[in-house]
């Protein structure tokens, strides 16, 4: 009998937080420099899909099956803890609005396709181990 694998709560929590630290730590960095905003929100997009596609291999590698499922939900995961983050923090302690409506659907798009990608990569890798074997 096969046991199902399945990541717990603590796992999607330590995928979003590493989706969403890649640009974090972007944006502290930056704050030395002197940088155009328009490099600095492409860089920022590069870093959420960056970090998401790492986020959904590291928590899918958890799963034995659904692979997909659990990408999806490391994806919606992480943009919950953007969310909560720009919005329950930085927005809440500054006053002011840091982002807009279209801002967090696009990096809601990011975050969805970057976990549907990791774990994609995942599932490939995985596949190509087991046909190995």
């Amino acid at each position: 009998m096969k046991v199902k694998k399945t990541p717990t709560l603590k796992d999607y929590l330590a995928g979003a937080a590493l989706a969403n630290s890649l640009a974090w730590l972007t944006l502290c960095v930056t704050a030395f420099f002197e940088i155009d905003l328009t490099t600095l929100v492409q860089l920022l997009f590069l870093t959420y899909m960056f970090g998401t596609i790492i986020a959904g291999y590291l928590v899918t590698r958890k799963a034995s099956e659904d692979h997909l499922k659990v990408g999806l939900k490391t994806g919606l995961g992480s943009f919950v803890f953007h969310i909560y983050v720009f919005m329950g923090v930085l927005e809440l302690i500054t006053g002011k609005r840091v982002l807009q409506l279209l801002d967090h659907l696009l990096i809601l798009a990011v975050f969805i396709s970057g976990g549907f990608v990791g774990a994609f990569l995942c599932k490939q890798f995985f596949s190509g181990k087991k046909s190995a074997t």
